[in-house]
Protein backbone atom coordinates (compact mmCIF):
# COMPACT_ATOMS: atom_id res chain seq x y z
CA UNK A 1 0.00 0.00 0.00
CA UNK A 2 2.99 2.65 1.40
CA UNK A 3 4.57 1.68 -2.21
CA UNK A 4 1.43 2.44 -4.19
CA UNK A 5 0.87 5.58 -2.41
CA UNK A 6 4.43 6.46 -3.12
CA UNK A 7 4.02 5.53 -6.93
CA UNK A 8 0.73 7.24 -7.44
CA UNK A 9 2.30 10.61 -5.37
CA UNK A 10 5.41 10.41 -7.67
CA UNK A 11 2.44 10.47 -10.85
CA UNK A 12 0.31 13.13 -9.16
CA UNK A 13 2.02 15.32 -6.77
CA UNK A 14 -0.78 17.21 -6.42
CA UNK A 15 -2.50 14.22 -4.19
CA UNK A 16 -1.18 15.15 -1.07
CA UNK A 17 -2.00 18.77 -1.16
CA UNK A 18 -5.82 17.54 -2.01
CA UNK A 19 -5.74 15.12 1.18
CA UNK A 20 -4.52 18.22 3.13
CA UNK A 21 -7.20 20.51 2.16
CA UNK A 22 -10.04 17.99 2.92
CA UNK A 23 -8.56 17.47 6.04
CA UNK A 24 -8.86 21.36 7.28
CA UNK A 25 -12.30 21.34 5.37
CA UNK A 26 -13.02 18.18 7.60
CA UNK A 27 -11.77 20.32 10.83
CA UNK A 28 -13.29 23.31 10.21
CA UNK A 29 -16.88 21.72 9.51
CA UNK A 30 -16.68 19.97 13.13
CA UNK A 31 -15.87 22.67 14.76
CA UNK A 32 -18.48 24.57 12.86
CA UNK A 33 -20.93 21.45 14.03
CA UNK A 34 -20.12 22.32 17.91
CA UNK A 35 -24.03 22.15 19.61
CA UNK A 36 -24.70 25.77 20.57
CA UNK A 37 -25.92 26.33 24.43
CA UNK A 38 -27.68 29.17 25.80
CA UNK A 39 -26.40 30.31 29.45
CA UNK A 40 -23.05 28.17 29.18
CA UNK A 41 -22.12 29.02 32.32
CA UNK A 42 -25.60 27.82 33.73
CA UNK A 43 -26.04 24.73 33.64
CA UNK A 44 -29.08 21.87 34.71
CA UNK A 45 -28.08 21.28 38.50
CA UNK A 46 -26.37 24.68 39.13
CA UNK A 47 -27.38 27.46 41.37
CA UNK A 48 -29.42 30.27 39.89
CA UNK A 49 -28.33 33.78 41.21
CA UNK A 50 -30.35 35.54 43.21
CA UNK A 51 -33.25 37.37 42.18
CA UNK A 52 -34.12 40.46 42.84
CA UNK A 53 -36.30 42.80 40.66
CA UNK A 54 -39.29 44.96 40.72
CA UNK A 55 -42.53 43.64 39.03
CA UNK A 56 -45.24 45.01 36.95
CA UNK A 57 -46.34 47.00 40.20
CA UNK A 58 -43.12 48.50 41.53
CA UNK A 59 -42.62 45.69 44.05
CA UNK A 60 -39.80 43.69 44.83
CA UNK A 61 -39.35 40.33 43.88
CA UNK A 62 -37.27 37.20 45.07
CA UNK A 63 -37.33 33.89 44.54
CA UNK A 64 -38.98 32.85 47.45
CA UNK A 65 -42.18 35.42 45.89
CA UNK A 66 -42.11 33.68 42.75
CA UNK A 67 -41.89 29.63 43.12
CA UNK A 68 -44.80 27.71 43.48
CA UNK A 69 -44.46 23.72 45.50
CA UNK A 70 -41.79 22.63 42.80
CA UNK A 71 -40.71 25.55 42.10
CA UNK A 72 -40.88 28.57 38.71
CA UNK A 73 -40.69 28.78 34.94
CA UNK A 74 -38.79 31.91 34.48
CA UNK A 75 -39.01 33.43 31.07
CA UNK A 76 -36.00 35.86 29.75
CA UNK A 77 -37.21 37.89 27.24
CA UNK A 78 -36.37 40.71 24.86
CA UNK A 79 -39.15 43.10 25.19
CA UNK A 80 -42.58 43.41 25.58
CA UNK A 81 -42.94 46.97 24.04
CA UNK A 82 -41.34 46.23 20.79
CA UNK A 83 -40.36 43.10 20.18
CA UNK A 84 -43.22 40.66 17.98
CA UNK A 85 -41.63 37.26 18.57
CA UNK A 86 -41.56 38.22 22.60
CA UNK A 87 -45.27 40.04 22.65
CA UNK A 88 -46.12 36.47 20.52
CA UNK A 89 -44.28 34.16 23.51
CA UNK A 90 -46.55 36.31 26.34
CA UNK A 91 -49.66 35.03 24.54
CA UNK A 92 -48.88 31.93 23.92
CA UNK A 93 -47.59 32.00 27.92
CA UNK A 94 -50.93 33.17 28.29
CA UNK A 95 -52.94 30.31 27.26
CA UNK A 96 -50.62 27.38 29.10
CA UNK A 97 -49.95 29.84 32.31
CA UNK A 98 -52.70 28.06 34.11
CA UNK A 99 -51.01 24.30 33.31
CA UNK A 100 -47.95 25.23 34.42
CA UNK A 101 -49.23 26.16 37.58
CA UNK A 102 -51.51 23.16 37.79
CA UNK A 103 -48.09 21.10 38.22
CA UNK A 104 -47.01 22.94 40.81
CA UNK A 105 -45.01 25.82 39.13
CA UNK A 106 -44.84 29.54 39.67
CA UNK A 107 -44.54 31.85 36.08
CA UNK A 108 -42.51 34.79 35.69
CA UNK A 109 -41.16 36.71 33.16
CA UNK A 110 -38.07 39.40 33.01
CA UNK A 111 -37.21 42.17 30.65
CA UNK A 112 -35.24 45.27 30.53
CA UNK A 113 -38.59 46.89 29.95
CA UNK A 114 -39.36 49.94 32.47
CA UNK A 115 -42.40 49.30 35.45
CA UNK A 116 -44.53 51.67 33.82
CA UNK A 117 -44.24 49.56 30.16
CA UNK A 118 -44.92 46.44 32.50
CA UNK A 119 -47.97 47.25 33.44
CA UNK A 120 -48.98 48.39 30.28
CA UNK A 121 -48.35 45.16 29.47
CA UNK A 122 -50.23 43.57 31.90
CA UNK A 123 -53.27 45.42 31.39
CA UNK A 124 -53.10 45.13 27.44
CA UNK A 125 -52.43 41.32 27.68
CA UNK A 126 -54.68 40.48 30.95
CA UNK A 127 -51.11 38.57 32.62
CA UNK A 128 -51.55 36.78 35.68
CA UNK A 129 -48.43 36.65 37.16
CA UNK A 130 -45.03 38.83 37.63
CA UNK A 131 -43.71 40.72 35.31
CA UNK A 132 -40.12 41.70 36.01
CA UNK A 133 -38.06 44.42 34.76
CA UNK A 134 -33.88 43.06 35.16
CA UNK A 135 -32.53 47.03 36.27
CA UNK A 136 -29.09 47.77 35.20
CA UNK A 137 -28.99 44.30 33.56
CA UNK A 138 -28.04 42.82 36.96
CA UNK A 139 -29.52 39.49 35.67
CA UNK A 140 -29.01 39.54 31.96
CA UNK A 141 -25.50 40.33 32.82
CA UNK A 142 -24.85 37.58 36.16
CA UNK A 143 -26.36 35.41 33.55
CA UNK A 144 -23.84 35.88 31.00
CA UNK A 145 -26.52 36.09 28.14
CA UNK A 146 -26.69 40.09 27.40
CA UNK A 147 -27.13 40.48 23.92
CA UNK A 148 -23.80 41.98 22.80
CA UNK A 149 -24.59 43.39 19.89
CA UNK A 150 -25.87 46.84 21.52
CA UNK A 151 -23.85 49.15 23.57
CA UNK A 152 -24.96 51.35 26.36
CA UNK A 153 -26.75 54.36 25.00
CA UNK A 154 -28.71 52.03 22.05
CA UNK A 155 -32.01 51.59 22.23
CA UNK A 156 -31.91 47.93 23.20
CA UNK A 157 -29.45 47.83 25.21
CA UNK A 158 -30.11 45.87 28.20
CA UNK A 159 -32.11 42.95 26.25
CA UNK A 160 -31.08 39.34 26.61
CA UNK A 161 -30.68 36.12 24.50
CA UNK A 162 -33.83 35.16 25.39
CA UNK A 163 -34.98 31.48 26.81
CA UNK A 164 -36.69 29.85 29.77
CA UNK A 165 -35.24 28.36 33.26
CA UNK A 166 -36.69 25.79 34.94
CA UNK A 167 -35.75 26.29 38.89
CA UNK A 168 -36.38 24.19 42.05
CA UNK A 169 -38.01 26.24 45.13
CA UNK A 170 -33.84 26.75 46.07
CA UNK A 171 -32.51 28.08 43.03
CA UNK A 172 -31.35 25.20 41.18
CA UNK A 173 -31.26 25.27 37.69
CA UNK A 174 -34.00 22.18 36.63
CA UNK A 175 -33.89 22.58 33.02
CA UNK A 176 -33.28 25.25 30.63
CA UNK A 177 -34.65 26.00 26.92
CA UNK A 178 -33.43 28.57 24.08
CA UNK A 179 -33.24 28.69 20.43
CA UNK A 180 -30.37 30.01 18.73
CA UNK A 181 -32.27 32.61 16.99
CA UNK A 182 -34.17 34.86 18.62
CA UNK A 183 -36.72 34.62 16.28
CA UNK A 184 -37.62 31.00 17.11
CA UNK A 185 -38.70 30.32 20.41
CA UNK A 186 -38.99 26.98 22.57
CA UNK A 187 -42.14 25.06 22.18
CA UNK A 188 -44.38 25.42 25.16
CA UNK A 189 -45.65 22.16 25.02
CA UNK A 190 -42.04 20.56 25.30
CA UNK A 191 -41.45 22.82 28.02
CA UNK A 192 -44.82 21.49 29.20
CA UNK A 193 -43.73 17.80 29.17
CA UNK A 194 -40.27 18.68 30.55
CA UNK A 195 -42.07 19.96 33.30
CA UNK A 196 -44.67 17.39 33.72
CA UNK A 197 -41.94 14.79 34.02
CA UNK A 198 -39.98 16.42 37.09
Amino acid sequence: MHALYKSLGKQHSWIPAVLLCLLLIALSQTSFAQEWEWAPKFKVGDQFPPISAPDQNGKQRTLADLVGEKGVVLLLNRSFDWCPYCINQLKNLNEVAAQFEQLGFGIATMTYDPVSTLKEVEIDHGTGFPLLQDVDTQHFGALDILNKSYQPGDRAYGIPEPGIFILDPNGTILLKFAEESYQIRPDFADVLNAAAAI
